[in-house]
């Protein structure tokens, strides 16, 4: 594993179609578990400058409540309007039943 790679959560505290917002590396993110998978965004529209995590998850994209734009989990890209910028995505491992992100990719 890389040293980059940061413990952020136990897998059980994260409940399968849910999401918890962490701080890692000064910045906030989104970890959402879908699908038995762990990802890890950044938790800011693109759009708007506001926090995707006053959001809802919509399968395996986040949905920003200000304007309704949806977000994939997997890539960052926007896949509705008003949005057209992606949101970072971070590298998710799991680990010795924690998640670890990397902060730095």
């Amino acid at each position: 594993m890389s040293d980059a790679f940061v413990a952020v959560a136990a897998c059980d505290t994260i409940p399968e179609g849910k999401f918890i917002k962490v701080r890692v590396a000064g910045r906030d993110v989104i970890l959402a578990h879908v699908d038995g998978r762990y990802h890890a965004v950044e938790d800011n529209c693109s759009h708007e400058d506001y926090p995707l995590s006053f959001g809802c998850l919509d399968g395996n994209r986040i949905k920003c409540s200000l304007h309704g734009s949806r977000f994939s989990l997997e890539t960052g890209e926007p896949l509705d309007e008003p949005a057209d910028c992606p949101i970072r995505v971070f590298p998710v491992k799991v680990m010795d039943g924690r998640v670890w992100i990397d902060p730095t990719a």
